[in-house]
């Protein structure tokens, strides 16, 4: 569902009242490393552009217009402007960097999967660094499992970094521009994909649902609430219904129709296949829970976690965690099967990849069992990471681990 942000432009005038909603909406200011002459060129000149939307728009404009800016800017945007977002000089480690076990271990649902099929494919949206593409490529491969390998990388700059590491691998893939315009059979998969897509925030107030927007302010770009949204009060209220309580005012978070169009529009190429997706997120009682009262929006930058979505725009990474439960109603609303759910940590720990694993006894050991700690551990991204898969016209089908799908 789109929201209309029509009646929200105008932003509410009474002070008091703004002021109640800002400080519910504040920001704890941390200290980040000072980009280089590079970085701050970019961020500025991103700001310049953004500064340009907001003065044809009453200075204001929504989160999810802001997020979209500061990440998929063709020229200046995160995942499109040449600043390192990988490794130890990036912003932020995935899983398939930490061991390469997590692709082998990604392969086992989906050789499942793809046994069912004549011809089948895989399409890897948004591939990262090509990482995890090369560990399935490869145990497929030591599998006798050749599927067509496709990715879908809207970053040119990414693509560029993901042809090379493939083309050393010596393996086939084959990028694509757009989607495929014939239903395919096979896998859809997004690693750490949903979690990126802009996302809309709201605060409540009096019992109405304000949209919580961006204005520019000294200089600096602050947040702003807008004034009542008929649609995201219909979306909130729904959100209300299903876990049969009202949330309290000054609760603040977040919603995102992006993802429910993203697995419409997936839904539409498989004529036989699953969509898996791995990535931050929780059920909606989680999401939602009284107590998780300032959303899950989370910004990275050089390896430091942090909530300031206005610092360095352009140069940091900005998440919102997933509703899982709305992907599934998403799918489910559209004939897909919810085949699968459970936490990362589950999953790994239950795959045979690890089961398989021996003793460490070397220092190379060593490093694979610390990487693992982090891929398993609740503290780490066990917990916070869940796998998701939907399926459509497969013969029974599951995810290793303890199956999570009764708390959707």
């Amino acid at each position: 569902m789109m929201i209309n942000h029509a009646n929200s432009k105008q932003q509410l005038k009474t002070k008091g009242y703004t002021t109640r909603i800002l400080k519910r909406a504040a920001i704890v200011t941390i200290d980040l490393p000072t980009p280089d002459q590079y970085g701050q060129d970019i961020s500025r000149d991103l700001r310049t552009r953004i500064n340009k939307k907001l003065s044809i728009n009453e200075n204001w404009m929504s989160f999810d217009q802001y997020m979209n800016c500061v990440l998929y800017d063709t020229e200046f945007g995160y995942y499109h402007n040449g600043s390192p977002k990988f490794g130890s000089a990036g912003d932020f480690v995935t899983a398939p960097e930490l061991s390469g076990l997590f692709g082998r271990a990604l392969a086992e649902p989906i050789i499942n999967i793809i046994e069912q099929m004549r011809d089948p494919v895989i399409l890897e949206v948004g591939a990262g660094t090509g990482q995890l593409a090369v560990d399935l490529i490869g145990t497929l491969s030591a599998h006798s499992v050749y599927p067509r390998y496709y990715i879908l990388e809207t970053s040119a700059e990414l693509r560029e970094r993901q042809s090379s590491l493939i083309a050393s691998a010596n393996m086939k893939v084959e990028w694509l521009d757009s989607l495929p315009t014939k239903p395919i059979q096979g896998v859809v998969l997004a690693n750490e994909v949903l979690d990126a897509m802009p996302a809309l925030c709201f605060t409540k107030q009096d019992g109405k649902m304000h949209p919580l927007g961006v204005q520019a302010e000294k200089g600096n770009f602050v947040w702003s609430p807008g004034k009542e949204d008929y649609e995201l009060s219909k979306i909130v209220k729904a959100i209300e219904k299903r876990l049969g309580y009202v949330l309290p005012d000054g609760f603040r978070s977040e919603v995102c129709p992006a993802r429910d169009a993203w697995i419409t529009t997936m839904a539409g190429i498989i004529e036989k296949g699953a969509i898996l997706t791995i990535d931050y997120g929780l059920t909606e009682r989680e999401y939602y829970h009284e107590q998780r009262n300032s959303g899950t929006l989370s910004c990275y930058f050089k390896h430091r976690m942090h909530r300031d979505p206005f610092k360095w725009p352009g140069l940091q990474d900005i998440s919102v965690w997933v509703d899982f439960s709305a992907c599934a109603r998403a799918a489910e609303k559209i004939g897909l099967s919810v085949a699968g759910y459970t936490t990362q940590g589950q999953f790994l720990a239950n795959s045979a990849a690890i089961q398989q694993l021996g003793i460490a006894d070397t220092e190379d050991e060593m490093r694979v069992v610390q990487s693992l700690k982090t891929l398993l551990l609740p503290g780490e991204m066990g917990e916070r990471f869940k796998l998701l898969l939907l399926s459509r016209n497969l013969l029974q089908n599951s995810l290793p681990g303890r199956d999570f799908r009764d708390r959707l």
